[in-house]
Order: structure tokens, then sequence, then C-alpha cells
């Protein structure tokens, strides 16, 4: 009876060592090593009702690309051309995710810039025409704000590589003194419609909070800035561990 007991209690052990343990062989050798975890093996730094903030810097605002939309095609007259300021794209975003894969959310970004420079004029003055030199300022601004969908690669638990697509309205606004400039020229060049396709990553330095990265197109061509993540609702790790069928959905 002790001997049976024995023996059960024996199998019962190696069983679990079996399921706990994986067995591989090196040069022949065999070597004993834990079994990942699920959340080890699907692994995901983002879970649904997860809250992204996202704060970052973008660059280009192209003062020359921006110059011709504005309608200020006149630069061959001018003469000390100068950019005064530039804040380039200044970006704030916040995303929700309905799963690991995929998320929602709404992104503002504002840029500007300055232009100084100095005109020639050709004014006559009775029989002779006099050239004066007269110096402008002209100031130009844009605010793009867009509804987001965006899908997650659950490449790691430490980095979330991501694509998105986004859709919404932008505004330009200009001012200056400059009677060559006008706004009527100005507003039928510019579209009240914003589009955005990018690509990124995010590496969490700590869990909850992430370096992020931006590719694309419409808006700033690459951004820059941290990720701040908040949830919901307590997460709840019991099904990561043990539901072979749990996906985070």
């Amino acid at each position: 009876m002790k001997k049976l007991l024995v023996v059960a209690l024996l199998n019962l052990f190696v069983g679990e060592t079996i399921i706990a343990q994986d067995t591989i062989y090196v040069n022949g050798v065999p070597k004993i090593t834990k079994k990942k975890t699920y959340e080890e093996v699907h692994a995901s730094p983002l879970v649904k009702d997860d809250y992204l903030i996202d704060l970052s810097y973008g660059v280009p605002f192209n003062p020359v690309r921006e110059a011709g939309i504005f309608g200020i095609d006149l630069f061959e007259s001018t003469t000390n051309s100068q950019i005064t300021r530039n804040t380039n794209h200044l970006c704030g975003r916040v995303d929700y995710q309905l799963n690991e894969e995929y998320g929602v959310g709404l992104e503002l970004t504002y840029a500007s810039i300055q232009f100084e420079y100095k005109r020639l004029y050709s004014v006559r003055s009775g029989t002779n025409i006099v050239v004066r030199d007269s110096a402008f300022i002209t100031t130009a601004s844009k605010i793009r704000f867009l509804a987001k969908m965006s899908y997650h690669f659950n490449i790691s638990d430490r980095f979330d590589a991501y694509g998105t697509v986004g859709f919404g309205y932008k505004q330009f606004k200009y001012g200056t003194r400059d009677n060559y400039l006008t706004t009527t020229s100005f507003a039928n060049q510019i579209l009240p419609v914003a589009i955005r396709a990018s690509i990124g990553g995010r590496f969490f330095v700590s869990k909850n909070v992430a370096v992020n990265v931006e590719g694309g197109i419409g808006g700033p061509i690459m951004q820059l800035g941290l990720s701040f993540k908040m949830h919901s609702s307590p997460t709840t790790t019991t099904n990561r561990t043990t539901n072979p069928d749990y996906r985070g959905k």
C-alpha cells in the first residue's frame, strides 16, 4: 500500500514537472527549461480598456512649402526674407483600446510660422518712379483635429508597433499688412480637410510610460514624444495566464 502511494505521488510530481517544464537537447544533452506562460507567449503592452495619452513634437512645418500654400508667392520681389519663429507641430492625442489589436482616438495638432521680410515697391511720384523698401511681418498658423483608428501588432510586452489612419478638419489662418497678399487667394487654395496615415512604435520604459516615434503623411513627417498609459478598470491577469482562449477582447 505504501509502495503504491509513493508511486502515485511520484507520477503526480513527474506529471506536474512535465506540464511546467520543457526538455530541450543541447549537443545531445537534455536540458530542462521552464515552459512559458500564456502571457509570455502572447505578450502585449496594451489590453482592452487601456487609455493612451501621447504628447509629441513633429517636424517639419516647411516654411517654403507652406509659404506657397498661404499664398505668399511673391518672395522673388522681397529682400532679406527670413523666418523668425517656427513652432513646427505640437501634437496631443488620446487613444482608447477596444482590445489588444484595435484602438480609436482623437488628435489635435497646432503649428505656426512667422516671416519677416522687406519688399521693394515702385511708386509713381509725378513723372518719376520712386522705389521704396518696406518691412513686413506675415504670420501663419494651422490647427488640425482628427478622429483616428489604430492597429497594434503586439510584438512584445515592452514594444508596441502600430499603424494608424485618420480623417478630420484643419484650419489655416494668416495675417499681414502686405497689400500684395490677399486672404481671398489664400482661402481659395486651402481645403478644410485633414487626412493622415502613419506607422509608429512605443517602447515602454516602465509599466505606464513609453517613448514614441511616428512617421507618416498628412501632417508632420516625423514625430517624437512620450506616451502615458492608464486603465479604466483593474486589469484581470488571471485570464491571461489560465485561460487558453483569452485574447484580451
